[in-house]
């Protein structure tokens, strides 16, 4: 049987190429365009429609959908008129990049806690649960929104003839915006420091940011379509992919249709009866198609670290021990494990910074010294810009966060355990690609936890419920979709410096958007009605109020387990570097006890019994031969949902269906 011949996709001439640049007014302007569109889409999806949850990962899938459409209809449209017209592979990426930033902000990202929180004290008080006893005397009309009527129109909606009380959000609302855009610059300047070392020291796979490169590789070739979408591979898997949600939403008009019970998930699975479960996921082709283009040893650690995460969940179980429950609604559960898998977090992270420690002095060296031999022109900011910034920054958000009633010890550890989350969530994203991460404890459990209740004043308590606002269900806010700004900066032609202020002006304007959307849906339709206002909002509160009326010392059984955790993500990593064959990659540790592992273990599982056949039967080329069966699998599964969201906002707005999530 004669061997299949490699396609060789058309180039454009290396002259041409050469003349690319990717910050160009059109490639900035459609990113801020696209930033935008997410924003108000997944703002309208989750308040309005009340579809499927759009902003979980840290590469959206709305992103993914608009930029699937630039590559595959917008480009192919433009070659029509002239191949010089088709946007380049850089401006691609530049537009990705915006929009990675700046698709973090809407819902439960940023807008939607952060609006909760600062709208929910003066609405939701009575005199039965005593916020006004407990909360009212340390909150600021510079924090929270203090106009009950203004609050009552948000939450219930606008009275007839009531003009829209915009005046009682402008302070609050530009105040909070000052803490956010600080932590931006502390990400961006934590993130571009680190590059260098995580992209050409460690080489990181960095999976995330490889489909939109696979995607985007030959987008001004004289084919019309990109490559990865010329062969029958791809066609088969983003057809089986599209046709299970067509399936599946065609059951909602009719009985006669049988419904695909597994979409989103099956249910949950125990494998016994005191196991922790896992959640039944056979078609979770969006993790799939980002887990391809991760290393084997980590996609492996991911689910092999899982099932001890349930051996041992189960055996505690099975004999009842317990440490109560969790200090707050985030943490992962059990407690045991949560703090766990935390302290392996938190070694982890200082490990790879210790790793990081020549070159980290190289950064310091350069800022102090522009002579210094380190060279810093490939970044996206000077490295003496981004030490600067990255103190005042951080100076600028102690302060703040002692102003709303923080002491200086909790502001101390809560910035510590931040730090970790941010930077631990970012490398996790960088190195093992799957598309949903998230810590196990939240910074403000850490301290609660760790100092006691029982020292903390009413004001730093009330200072700890308002920092919930960005709690971002612990993914790392900026860090994730940062790192991979870094990345696609390495491939982007023009003065790259440029990029990371086009990123923050997508983030400026995605703020914008949402938060001016969210309030104007509310008074439309009644911001209680949202799925996350009447919720998490009342939820932190009452726990948060528990904590003060019940204090309690320091719980050193958490401490413990934090230390065990860091003492296992030592020995694994002594144990990867001093043996070669070691198969277990320390990252898995990390994850294990996370709330959303149980959703991705079952695709991580399958993605990486599927490439270790591919490596073991054809090697290398066997696997970029079948790169475009997952990247069809991620975009069928896309167009899916898309078409699933547009039947939900015409014919079930208020009443979406669910078809995807974790």
């Amino acid at each position: 049987m004669a061997e299949p011949q490699a396609v060789t996709p058309s180039f454009v001439p290396e002259a041409e190429v050469a003349q690319e640049q990717g910050i160009t007014v059109r490639s900035v302007t459609l990113g801020i365009a696209t930033v935008i569109a997410v924003n108000l889409w997944v703002t309208y999806a989750e308040t309005v429609v009340r579809s499927t949850r759009l902003n979980l990962s840290t590469f959206q899938l709305t992103l993914l959908a608009i930029f699937i459409l630039l590559v595959a209809v917008v480009n192919p449209l433009l070659k029509l008129f002239r191949q010089q017209f088709a946007l380049s592979s850089s401006e691609l990426l530049v537009i990705v990049a915006i929009g990675i930033v700046g698709s973090v902000v809407p819902t439960s990202g940023i807008t939607g806690f952060f609006i909760s929180i600062i709208s929910a004290p003066f609405y939701f008080d009575s005199p039965e649960n005593q916020w006004d006893e407990f909360y009212h005397p340390y909150l600021n009309s510079w924090t929270v929104t203090t106009d009950r009527e203004a609050m009552r129109a948000f939450y219930e909606g606008l009275p007839p003839g009531m003009e829209a009380p915009w005046g009682a959000w402008v302070i609050p609302l530009l105040w909070w915006a000052s803490l956010i855009t600080a932590v931006f610059v502390a990400s961006a300047c934590v993130m571009v420091i680190l590059r260098k070392q995580w992209a050409e020291h460690e080489k990181l796979a960095y999976p995330l940011a490889e489909v939109p490169m696979e995607m985007s590789r030959d987008a001004r070739s004289s084919r019309l379509f990109p490559e990865f979408m010329r062969g029958w591979l791809f066609w088969i898997a983003a057809t089986a992919a599209f046709s299970l949600l067509f399936w599946k939403s065609l059951s909602w008009f009719s009985p006669a249709v049988p419904d695909i019970q597994s979409i989103p998930n099956g249910g949950i699975f125990r494998f016994t009866r005191y196991s922790p479960f896992v959640i039944v996921k056979p078609f979770q082709f969006f993790t799939m198609g980002f887990a391809y283009f991760a290393n084997l040893q980590v996609l492996f650690s991911v689910w092999f670290f899982f099932l001890v995460h349930v051996v041992e969940g189960g055996i505690k179980n099975r004999l009842g021990y317990r440490i109560g429950w969790g200090t707050d609604s985030f943490g992962a559960d059990p407690p045991t494990e949560a703090w766990q898998c935390h302290g392996a977090l938190a070694f982890f992270v200082i490990w790879r910074l210790w790793v990081a420690r020549h070159h980290l002095r190289d950064v310091v060296m350069k800022a102090i010294r522009p002579s210094y031999p380190s060279d810093d022109s490939q970044e996206m900011l000077s490295y003496r810009t981004c030490v600067l910034g990255l103190i005042l920054s951080l100076s600028y958000a102690i302060f703040w966060l002692n102003r709303i009633g923080m002491d200086v010890t909790t502001v101390v550890m809560f910035m510590f355990a931040t730090s970790i989350i941010y930077i631990g969530m970012a490398r996790i994203a960088s190195e093992a690609g799957v598309p949903y991460a998230q810590s196990t404890v939240s910074a403000q459990a850490f301290v609660m936890d760790m100092r006691g209740t029982d020292v903390l004043s009413r004001a730093t308590m009330t200072g700890m419920l308002l920092s919930y606002s960005l709690i971002d269900y612990m993914r790392g806010l900026f860090t994730p979709s940062l790192a991979h700004v870094a990345k696609w900066g390495d491939t982007v032609r023009g003065n790259r410096r440029l990029l990371l202020l086009f990123v923050g002006l997508g983030v400026l304007a995605g703020l914008m958007t949402s938060v001016i959307a969210t309030i104007h849906f509310g008074h439309l339709y009644g911001g209680y009605h949202f799925r996350w206002f009447g919720g998490n909002p009342k939820g932190v509160f009452s726990s948060t109020l528990g904590l003060m009326k019940s204090p309690r010392p320091p719980d050193t059984i958490r401490l413990l387990f934090y230390g065990i955790g860091a003492g296992l993500m030592g020995l694994l990593t002594f144990l990867r570097y001093r043996f070669s064959w070691w198969p277990f990659h320390p990252i898995g540790l990390a994850l294990a006890a996370a709330d959303n592992n149980a959703a991705l273990v079952m695709p991580v599982f399958f993605t990486w019994v599927i490439k270790t056949i591919l490596m073991r039967i054809g090697g290398v080329n066997l696997y970029r031969r079948a790169k475009p069966v997952f990247l069809g699998l991620l975009v069928g599964h896309t167009a899916g949902v898309v078409w699933c969201f547009i039947l939900d906002a015409i014919w079930f707005p208020g009443h979406g269906h669910q078809v995807h999530e974790w």
